[in-house]
């Protein structure tokens, strides 16, 4: 998440997540440790609609912006659930793997390897789309 979807983020949750509620900015950029951008982060809020100034470094969120926070939110959940979904994958397939190194046999020794080498492939395949 950007600084600005984060600070959008802070505000909503400051404002209880409604609109017109006055929110002191200095406050929020000063916690996070973003005080010394607090013009520039304030101003693109604004540009972009997602608060309106009612004085000077005290934000109120508008219905864009907090339409902007729940997107932002939602797309963060879906990372979340997937980074979950992937580690289980991950690990059931290191125990399979464990499974097949513990069952590997002299007389089949071949085809025991083979099975191994394509569930290494299979670990690394999910291990790179945790990675990205």
């Amino acid at each position: 998440m950007d600084t600005y979807h984060k600070m959008l983020v802070k505000m909503h949750e400051s404002a209880g997540g409604r609109e017109s509620v006055d929110v002191d900015f200095v406050e929020i950029a000063k916690r996070e440790g973003y005080f010394p951008s607090i013009d520039e982060i304030s101003s693109y809020l604004v540009s972009e609609s997602w608060v309106t100034e009612s004085r000077p470094n005290v934000l109120r969120l508008t219905h864009w912006g907090i339409a902007e926070v729940r997107k932002t939110q939602a797309g963060t959940d879906a990372e979340e659930s997937s980074l979950s979904s992937e580690k289980a994958k991950l690990a059931a397939l290191a125990a399979g793997l464990g499974n097949l190194i513990d069952g590997l046999d002299e007389k089949n020794v071949s085809d025991s390897i083979k099975k191994v080498i394509q569930a290494g492939a299979e670990i690394v395949a999910v291990a790179e789309r945790i990675k990205l």
